[in-house]
């Protein structure tokens, strides 16, 4: 059922069945407790004084010459006194008194009776009739041991031991009404107070998930368990919040970078069109840099598409176990010529031979931009080490530079999109400051990590670590 869904209902329902059923558990147990008392008081009470009018019968030869007028009229009061009926039988079986006066004189035949006249009590309780019966047997008196002259037959009526019972456990039901209404009381309003930051919690997620990021959880402090969600939910705002400041952000630079190479094919293109007989050497210079300029804006978008597939996770991974050996070899001779334009020394290193389960296309996308990227921020007769090192779960890879390094303020951010160190510098050498974080999510694809060393006018050196196998990193993602 939806409703039982509700937090609130389920508190509510398992409050109130833990606390009714030991309530109806202690009513049944003290009813019964107390009607088994009153009959067990009873069947005692009524044993001792019917034993004391056996002895009494006992001081004749026979149970008629005991029964005088005295003793019959105390037979007649107790029953009358406990509401039953007393039958006096002799060693014949013939009832020789009923205080209802119904079977005198008739002979009495049953069980409990031959047990009796045998030596042996009878005692029994109908419940269903509220009855209790008794059958004693009579000694004679002064004569050898167990001689039995007859028997005293007893009920006694209990029907007001239920009428007792039944008001006890009316008078319990009363109380427990109370009990239970206090019950309820309680539940609800404690399952009010249990509820409520919870509800706060989820309100608060509500107005966040319509775009007001302007959320206040400190003010709600509660029990640990709600704490623990509400710091959690305020760690989810914060994230939230960042992630729109870097949203605005990135429309800002994806802004800004569009905008540059439109505004300098604008300039180009008006100064092209203000002037007559422009000479052929400025005809072709402006017409070049307009190329570079679309080259630069397409450069851009390309690397804007990677990043949103990349962010998305749309990009399936084409995974396959490739040779890292012979996977860097090749990107190396495809990067030497820039190397050698730059003056720059390539230098590989190989510690073993290494295979790994990659999506090549990806990872040469992002291993060539660290390379690449180590060649244009170097110095003439630089020089840029690739190594390649693993162990039995991992292989490292590390792109190590002598060039002009990273401020130490500025290293933090490499990572960031259109996060430039030299802006001017960067723009000469065509780079849109998605290059390393673009790498970074695909290392990131691959379950690995990449971390950045440097030191100005020192060089910069990239370690990559992926693992052998395409599964999860379980040391986490540093």
């Amino acid at each position: 059922m939806k409703l039982f869904k509700s937090l609130r209902i389920r508190i509510i329902a398992f409050a109130l069945a833990a606390g009714i059923l030991p309530i109806a558990v202690i009513h049944l147990l003290v009813v019964s407790t107390y009607e088994s008392r009153l009959i067990e008081q009873r069947r005692i009470d009524i044993l001792q004084r019917l034993s004391v009018i056996a002895r009494q019968l006992g001081d004749e030869e026979t149970l008629a010459e005991s029964l005088t007028p005295e003793k019959t009229e105390t037979l007649n009061w107790y029953a009358d006194a406990y509401g039953g009926r007393v039958l006096a039988i002799d060693e014949n079986c013939r009832i020789i008194h009923d205080t209802y006066h119904m079977d005198q004189n008739r002979v009495c035949v049953s069980d409990a009776v031959f047990s009796a006249l045998s030596g042996s009590d009878y005692q029994n309780y109908r419940s269903g009739e509220d009855l209790l019966e008794f059958v004693l047997p009579v000694y004679l008196e002064g004569a050898a041991e167990g001689t039995v002259t007859g028997a005293l037959v007893m009920s006694s009526d209990t029907s007001w031991i239920r009428g007792s019972v039944r008001s006890v456990a009316n008078g319990m039901l009363l109380a427990e009404g109370i009990i239970l209404i206090l019950l309820i009381l309680g539940v609800v309003y404690v399952s009010y107070l249990l509820v409520r930051p919870v509800k706060a919690v989820s309100d608060e997620i509500d107005r966040l998930n319509e775009g007001n990021f302007n959320v206040e959880l400190g003010e709600l402090k509660s029990y640990s368990e709600i704490d623990t969600i509400m710091k959690n939910a305020e760690q989810m705002v914060d994230h939230y919040r960042d992630l729109e400041e870097s949203q605005e952000l990135f429309v800002s630079n994806v802004s800004h970078e569009l905008r540059t190479p439109m505004t300098s094919i604008r300039v180009l293109a008006d100064s092209m069109k203000g002037q007559d007989n422009i000479p052929e050497a400025m005809y072709q210079e402006i017409l070049e840099d307009i190329s570079n300029e679309v080259e630069r804006e397409s450069t851009i978008i390309d690397d804007l598409l990677s990043m949103v597939r990349l962010g998305k996770g749309s990009d399936s991974m084409n995974i396959s176990t490739v040779n890292i050996n012979d996977f860097i070899l090749d990107m190396l001779r495809r990067i030497r010529p820039i190397a050698e334009e730059k003056k720059v020394e390539l230098i590989y290193e190989s510690f073993r031979q290494v295979s790994a389960d990659v999506d090549e296309p990806k990872l040469s996308q992002a291993v060539t931009n660290l390379i690449e990227n180590a060649v244009k921020y170097n110095k003439p007769g630089g020089f840029v080490k690739v190594s390649i090192d693993a162990d039995h779960e991992y292989f490292y890879l590390k792109v190590a530079d002598n060039g002009i390094g990273i401020p130490d303020d500025a290293l933090e951010h490499v990572f960031e999109r259109f996060y430039r160190v030299d802006k001017a510098r960067s723009r000469e050498t065509g780079g849109t400051g998605l290059g390393l974080s673009i790498a970074r999510a695909i290392i990131l694809q691959h379950y690995g990590v990449i971390k950045a060393e440097s030191e100005v006018d020192q060089g910069t050196t990239f370690t990559v670590r992926i693992p052998l196998k395409h599964v999860r990193d379980t040391g986490g993602r540093g």
